[in-house]
């Protein structure tokens, strides 16, 4: 289960930052070239854009014992994220 379910979950994280990439790109290099960007921009790659918090919950269940005594240690916002990145991956219809 573990494996099976770690492989879904990155699956779906997988999916998530190949949809983002091209406009987060986009969006960094503007910002690099010191051209400015939409409030919505800025706000979208600090927020929707911005893997980190998924990246933790993938790490945290990773280094984990065993896969549902890592999803226990998550809290809500990390499993809202396991759900999502479940729902990313096809394995949860949604909502």
């Amino acid at each position: 289960m573990t494996l099976k379910a770690l492989g879904i979950l990155k699956k779906g994280f997988s999916k998530f930052t190949k949809t983002i990439k091209a406009r987060r790109d986009e969006l960094n290099t503007k910002l690099a070239r010191k051209e400015t960007i939409s409030s919505a921009d800025e706000h979208w790659l600090d927020h929707e854009a911005n893997t980190i918090d998924e990246q933790r919950v993938l790490e945290t269940l990773e280094s984990a014992s065993d896969y549902d005594r890592g999803f226990d240690q998550l809290d809500e916002k990390g499993k809202a994220i396991v759900k999502t990145l479940r729902e990313w991956a096809g394995d949860l219809a949604s909502a």
